[in-house]
């Protein structure tokens, strides 16, 4: 998968100053604070990833997505819908 630009980001994740573009790839983001409900406060950040034919193929399939993340697991799910993944919260 790619990460892609979306219309609504509004930030972008550089990679650290000891990485490289090769190791770390900058990527674009939504960011906000939730401004009410049960989440009031919360950072929130939303990025957008691209299925390449292959990865398609995969997941018509039904192989599973897999997230690898450094340093620990936050919080998070997956949807192809930017309105659901801002609705968060509410």
């Amino acid at each position: 998968m790619e990460a892609i630009k979306f219309s609504q980001a509004n930030s972008v994740f550089k990679a650290l100053s000891d990485l490289d573009e090769s190791q770390c790839f900058s990527i674009h983001a939504y960011q906000r604070i939730i401004p009410s409900g049960n989440l009031d406060g919360a950072h929130q950040v939303i990025v957008a990833w691209k299925p390449s034919v292959l990865d398609l193929e995969r997941i018509n399939k039904g192989e599973p997505v897999f997230i690898s993340m450094l340093g620990g697991l936050a919080p998070h799910f997956l949807t192809t819908s930017f309105e659901e993944a801002i609705s968060i919260g509410l």
